[in-house]
């Protein structure tokens, strides 16, 4: 009898045992609601989007949060087997000659530059130092980078970067305005402290799910979007995104 009782745990047991582990690279950023690592775990919308992939399918992901240069190598190095976020214009240069496959968009963003609200709608011209999350690439700001008229000003914490706006060690920082928002009121801050200027230049794109050397997972979650799409929009909604 002890023997019987004993068979659905073993076969839970034996169920578990046989999921397979996916390696899931995710930035090791507080980027909140997007994502975040708080306390060694992974935490916001990404985790409880890839969470509910993961069920829906009976995978173990196994989240590895690294600093974003270093996510950039490991991924192409095949030592995850999924990338998020990710974006075909991210690390172009790199990712050359490697066949990378993405998903259908997961979420949208937008990022641009944050300033004192004293200096909303002033030229981009002012802006000779700007910051930003290190292993970020500020698109709309590259040809004034790279000639020399805006200094890049790269730290690995938001909450550095916005108290640097705040005391003018740099001109503005380029940032999600709903990121930015949050950081400056856990820092104690007016979420209006710092505010978006959207006469200045900004990215409105997606967010994706990238493997290396996995397209079927990315076949398989492009399903899971298209399927359960009202459980995706539920997750959305409970993160305001």
């Amino acid at each position: 009898m002890k023997t019987l009782l004993c068979l659905p745990l073993l076969c839970l047991y034996l169920h578990a045992q046989a999921r397979e582990t996916i390696r899931v690279g995710v930035e090791l950023q507080p980027y909140l609601p997007y994502y975040e690592v708080q306390d060694g775990e992974y935490r916001g919308y990404a985790r409880e989007l890839l969470d509910a992939f993961a069920a829906e399918r009976g995978y173990r992901f196994v989240y590895t949060a690294l600093p974003v240069r270093r996510l950039d190598r490991d991924f192409l190095a095949g030592r995850v087997d999924l990338r998020y976020p990710d974006h075909p214009l991210w690390n172009a240069e790199e990712k050359a000659g490697h066949l990378i496959h993405y998903s259908q968009p997961t979420v949208p963003y937008l990022d641009g530059v944050l300033v004192k609200p004293a200096h909303l709608d002033q030229d981009s011209g002012r802006i000779r130092r700007l910051g930003t999350v290190n292993g970020f690439t500020p698109w709309p700001y590259l040809e004034d980078i790279r000639a020399g008229r805006t200094r890049l000003v790269q730290n690995s914490r938001i909450d550095y970067l916005l108290r640097m706006a705040l005391a003018d060690r740099v001109d503005a920082v380029y940032l999600s305005p709903r990121v930015a928002a949050r950081q400056l009121r856990q820092l104690g801050l007016p979420p209006n402290a710092l505010v978006f200027d959207p006469q200045l230049a900004y990215v409105e794109d997606h967010y994706y799910l990238s493997s290396a050397g996995r397209p079927q997972l990315i076949a398989e979650f492009d399903r899971f979007l298209l399927e359960q799409a009202a459980q995706v929009e539920q997750i959305r909604q409970r993160y305001g995104l």
